[in-house]
């Protein structure tokens, strides 16, 4: 936690005061009040050099501070020179009209005068700049082209998540612009966090989120699902970050939101969620967002090989997905697809979300008007064996060229698709998908795969698969040191199935 000192005259006390708990809740820094106050006549140079064994010195500039006349090689060796030499950052803050070097004006100074919350705003930015979170943003929020207005929101939400952590959820109805209005103010007040970390709930489980979360914080988490939980809301409380949750249900919801110095943003459909999880309600109107009818024309008008790409898209991950997986889905053309999609984006049938990859997302009202046209069971197919060949040739974690993580909410949907509807593609998509979970230490997925792979395996009657996945099952419970449940499969799977498959455990 940084230390920060400022040096100001009595006068100028309610002001520190107001600044010191907005940068305390915001910005997780410490402020040594008392030890920077200066009494009548005190000597403003004097007491900045006193704080330059903080991390950061805040002057404040007011008639009562300022000294009577500022000698050069005094100020510019303390603010500077020597601030340099021991490491402590140095800011300049005029509170009030007064005289000083126009020197002061060039390097990191605020003016409070105007704009007061404008002005705490860019001086917490400028403290949490110093000390960021040393690793590459895992997610970097994409600039919505046809954005417009919502100012009084993104306003509403700067107070409730970027000026103190809070929690807020967007509701409305699908189409009203919920998600775009995250994503705009995520990429507006990035500035404001160590980092943003983006979460699709919808019908994606606890288990998935929190291994789509851990990816994305840097770690790697092989416990089972409660100890995965608390760790990364212990992770979260630490740090002064935003996690956004979209199209958030209750289910979910409640278990991955973090409290401590994390934000979280969700949007939902639902007007019940904001009071179960005594966040603030930030309600959307809804005759702003997207005319149905424009967006079925839109839709309708497009040529035949932007069709098929549409359908792809609309059958890969809700959650998001790399191009080149729909790509692959759609059997198109690398090149003319990112043609298409420049004009998907301008015809807002096409939300970009990530511009690390990039991944993109279907907006709902997209999605439902495509299943219209009664060939999604197609489509889910094709996605379903696009899936399983990017996932076909794993070459192990330590291979830095198989990073398959953009791909894995795909390969988890395709499953999930495949267990209704095509046993012998379940059973492929469900080896591999353990393969790679197993592969990143993702075991609670893997646990969860294996689960919903043995009630289907019951179904079909197929004994080669259950007696896979309880072995798998029972070395990941004993992992976990959950001995118990793992003699009791191990049990079961004795009594059922060693008179149909001869294997010793």
């Amino acid at each position: 936690m940084l230390k920060v000192f400022p040096c100001y005259s009595t006068p100028d006390r309610e002001i520190v005061h107001s600044l010191a708990a907005f940068l305390e809740r915001g910005a997780g820094v410490e402020i040594l009040l008392e030890e920077g106050e200066m009494p009548p006549g005190g000597d403003l140079i004097a007491k900045a050099e006193e704080g330059l064994s903080a991390d950061v010195v805040l002057v404040l500039l007011s008639p009562e501070a300022v000294p009577p006349r500022w000698v050069l090689e005094r100020w510019k060796s303390v603010f500077w020179e020597q601030a340099a030499e021991v490491g402590t950052a140095f800011a300049t803050l005029l509170c009030r009209d007064a005289k000083f070097p126009d020197l002061l004006r060039r390097k990191n100074f605020f003016d409070l005068r105007q704009n007061r919350l404008a002005a705490f705003r860019a001086i917490k930015r400028w403290l949490m700049g110093l000390s960021p979170l040393p690793r590459e943003a895992s997610f970097v929020p994409a600039r919505q082209p046809s954005f417009q207005g919502r100012d009084a929101e993104l306003e509403t939400l700067c107070a409730l998540l970027a000026d103190t952590p809070g929690m807020a959820v967007l509701e409305a109805a699908a189409g009203a612009g919920k998600t775009a209005l995250a994503l705009e103010f995520a990429r507006r007040h990035q500035e404001d966090f160590d980092a943003v970390f983006w979460l699709t709930g919808g019908s994606r489980t606890a288990a998935a989120l929190a291994g789509d979360l851990a990816a994305q914080v840097g770690v790697r988490l092989d416990r089972d699902l409660e100890s995965n939980l608390n760790e990364l809301r212990r992770l979260a409380a630490r740090h002064r970050c935003l996690l956004i949750l979209d199209d958030a249900v209750a289910a979910t919801a409640a278990l991955l939101a973090p409290r401590g110095r994390t934000s979280v943003l969700m949007t939902t459909r639902h007007n019940d969620l904001a009071p179960a999880l005594s966040a603030a309600a930030v309600p959307l109107d809804a005759s702003s967002g997207r005319d149905p009818a424009q967006l079925a024309d839109t839709i309708r008008n497009l040529d035949g090989p932007a069709q098929r790409l549409l359908s792809a898209m609309c059958a890969c991950a809700a959650s998001g997905f790399p191009l080149d997986m729909a790509v692959r889905t759609a059997d198109a053309e690398a090149e003319e697809a990112r043609d298409m999609v420049a004009g998907f984006v301008s015809q807002d049938v096409l939300a970009p979300l990530d511009e690390n990859g990039p991944r993109f997302l279907v907006p709902a009202l997209v999605r439902e008007r495509v299943a219209l046209r009664g060939d999604a069971k197609r489509w889910a197919r094709y996605h379903s064996l696009a899936a399983a060949g990017v996932f076909e040739a794993q070459t192990g974690a330590e291979d830095p060229t198989s990073d398959l993580t953009a791909y894995w909410p795909d390969l988890q949907h395709a499953f999930a698709r495949a267990l209704e509807t095509d046993w012998p593609l379940a059973s492929k998509l469900a080896r591999r998908a353990l393969t790679w979970a197993k592969a990143q230490d993702r075991l609670a997925e893997a646990f969860e795969i294996l689960q919903d792979w043995q009630r289907a395996a019951e179904r079909q009657g197929d004994r080669r698969v259950l007696e896979d996945c309880a072995w798998e099952q029972i070395w990941i419970l004993e992992h976990w040191g959950r001995t118990g449940e793992a003699r009791e499969i191990d049990s079961i799977r004795r009594q059922h199935y060693a008179d149909q498959l001869a294997f010793d455990f």
